[in-house]
């Protein structure tokens, strides 16, 4: 009994952690999900602007968000985020890189922006290259009995019509990833 309510315990305390910092919490493992099958980085590259996403602390407080991406000579990818601080309107951005650590899964990459952080999972669970793509990433915790989730929606534009955004959520709910974790990313008044 004692060791129940020391799992209930930690599990309350990491979720109002997480809670607090911007995280999708919840209970029971991550889905196993399916990727973009024979993913090509050279296609991926450039500019992605999010359309949607799950909470994120890193996002808080932002708009205009996107991402750049770029090949580099030591085969890694070169990532730069940007945001518009909402209440002063600043331009913020943070760089990274990004690697794929199997290449047999290669839409299974691994971001780090910080050399003393662990990178984390950048998994593409579906692009058209052309228009869309959909990020996801999922940290199992306490043995699956909580998970974190990540999940961005990107458009090579600042928009995306409202029935390729429809038939995207629906895919994603179909591999088991909840949909209402999704919120609204604010594309206007950003510079071109």
């Amino acid at each position: 009994m004692a060791g129940h309510c020391l799992v209930i315990l930690t599990v309350g305390v990491v979720s109002l952690f997480y809670n607090v910092c911007g995280q999708v919490i919840s209970r029971g493992p991550c889905p196993s999900v399916s990727l973009q099958r024979d993913f090509n980085i050279d296609k991926y590259t450039g500019s992605w602007y999010e359309i949607e996403r799950f909470r994120a602390w890193f996002e808080s407080g932002l708009k205009c968000i996107n991402a750049k991406y770029w090949l580099k000579q030591d085969g890694t990818i070169g990532v730069i985020n940007s945001g518009t601080n909402i209440e002063t309107g600043e331009r913020t951005s943070t760089q990274g890189d990004a690697f794929v650590p199997d290449p047999n899964v290669p839409a299974k990459l691994k971001v780090r922006f910080r050399w003393w952080l662990p990178a984390g999972d950048y998994w593409v669970l579906k692009t058209d290259y052309d228009t869309y793509s959909v990020v996801y990433s999922c940290d199992d915790f306490l043995f699956g009995f909580v998970k974190m989730e990540y999940a961005w929606i990107l458009s090579r534009d600042r928009t995306l019509n409202t029935r390729t955004l429809t038939n995207i959520k629906r895919d994603v709910q179909d591999r088991g990833i909840d949909i209402s974790n999704f919120l609204f990313s604010d594309q206007t008044g950003c510079d071109a």
